[in-house]
């Protein structure tokens, strides 16, 4: 079961991140239902993290505007399960979307 909390009237959800040679970490994310993607990490995390590009593509924006997005491969563990997941590098503050939601209630 997946368990999350409300931090200022948001839902957030911790995600395990699963990384070569290094422990087992947690990151808080906030759920954004206009999302359709896994998850979003800004730039900085994702290169702090080493994540390995897979490719790019173009994002609609909140605002309607267009941007190019880089896309990259994360290992996490959700819902007790270890899974290699798309992660858009975007934003300012870390996002799950609705393909995580995928399949539960």
């Amino acid at each position: 079961m997946i368990y999350g909390r409300l931090i200022d009237h948001k839902a957030i959800v911790p995600v395990i991140f699963r990384l070569p040679q290094q422990p087992d970490f947690s990151v808080d994310f906030a759920i954004d239902t206009g999302f359709n993607g896994y998850l979003t990490l800004p730039p900085q995390a994702v290169s702090a993290m080493n994540l390995p590009l897979y490719s790019s593509t173009p994002i609609r924006l909140a605002d309607g505007s267009e941007a190019l997005s880089a896309i990259h491969l994360a290992t996490i563990v959700w819902d007790d399960v270890e899974k290699v997941i798309l992660i858009l590098a975007s934003g300012y503050k870390p996002l799950l979307g609705t393909a995580m939601m995928a399949g539960y209630h």
